[in-house]
């Protein structure tokens, strides 16, 4: 995650003027978009990419260059962090749904795919569950990273049960949490607490999907570090019952978090799985 020492971190939440493309259906531009995002419309395909629990749309900060002109990457920022600082970080993880929906509905209006990494790739599930369910478009692919598949039990730590020295541990465990944060007491406290609420909200999300419930007709790509302790490649392939399209796993090196420690090698191959999607389009 951010530190406090951004200037992005600390600066007030809320909706701000964008470019084209920015807006929700009423004009407004969201706040789940960044004050700087790309416009969507200058590329034939959309990446929408949702960040872990502790995170913040920086996870991918790096990714639009790497991707090149054929995607435009759409970070999704929750409320809590960085330009959002100010404003209350969600619980509920319904109301979260129903918010990205009407946030982010209005630049779906082309292709596009979702990424999510960790807790982030529960809500691209469940956003393209939901999609499915209401005939609306799904996205062309589902990629997620270091997730456990939707039907496994949590493998993570209750948020609710643990001090925040034993939350701290476990973090820095994970590599999920910056040397500069370790040092400074403030800043630890705040991300410790961001991390406990985005847990929270991921513990409460209803059960799911329901018994004989439909898979997804969306091709699913899921990457698995070879050393992260939460999400084997064994567990990941659990994601085959949720798709009734294409179904890959991919090893990548690295931990829970190694989007951050191989980004080279999972870029590369995040471009590689989408240029058939933008290449259709040329």
């Amino acid at each position: 995650m951010s530190t406090p020492a951004d200037p992005a971190a600390r600066g007030p939440g809320g909706p701000r003027g964008g470019r084209p493309g920015e807006t929700t259906a009423g004009g407004t531009r969201s706040p789940y978009l960044l004050p700087r995002q790309a416009d969507p419309a200058g590329a034939p395909l959309r990446l929408f990419c949702f960040h872990h629990a502790g995170g913040s749309a920086s996870s991918f900060s790096g990714w639009q260059p790497r991707l090149g002109g054929g995607v435009t990457v759409v970070p999704v920022q929750l409320p809590g962090r960085e330009h959002r600082a100010r404003e209350p970080r969600l619980h509920d993880f319904a109301r979260l749904l129903d918010e990205l929906d009407e946030a982010l509905d209005p630049l779906m209006d082309a292709p596009y795919a979702f990424y999510g990494h960790s807790m982030g790739g529960i809500v691209a599930y469940e956003m393209a569950r939901r999609r499915f369910a209401q005939g609306r478009t799904p996205p062309r692919q589902l990629l997620v990273g270091a997730c456990p598949p939707p039907h496994a039990p949590r493998g993570d730590i209750a948020p609710d049960r643990v001090t925040d020295e034993e939350l701290t541990a476990w973090m820095t465990g994970l590599g999920g949490l910056p040397e500069l944060v370790l040092r400074y007491p403030e800043w630890l406290r705040l991300a410790v607490a961001v991390l406990r609420d985005d847990l929270r909200l991921a513990h409460g999300r209803a059960p799911g999907p329901g018994p004989g419930e439909e898979p997804l007709p969306v091709p699913i790509r899921v990457f698995a570090g070879s050393s992260d302790p939460l999400v084997t490649p064994g567990l990941a392939a659990g994601w085959a019952r949720h798709t009734s399209a294409d179904f890959r796993v991919f090893n990548l090196p690295g931990g829970h978090f190694f989007h951050r420690s191989a980004p080279t090698i999972m870029l590369r191959l995040i471009s590689s799985l989408l240029a058939a999607e933008y290449a259709a389009r040329s």
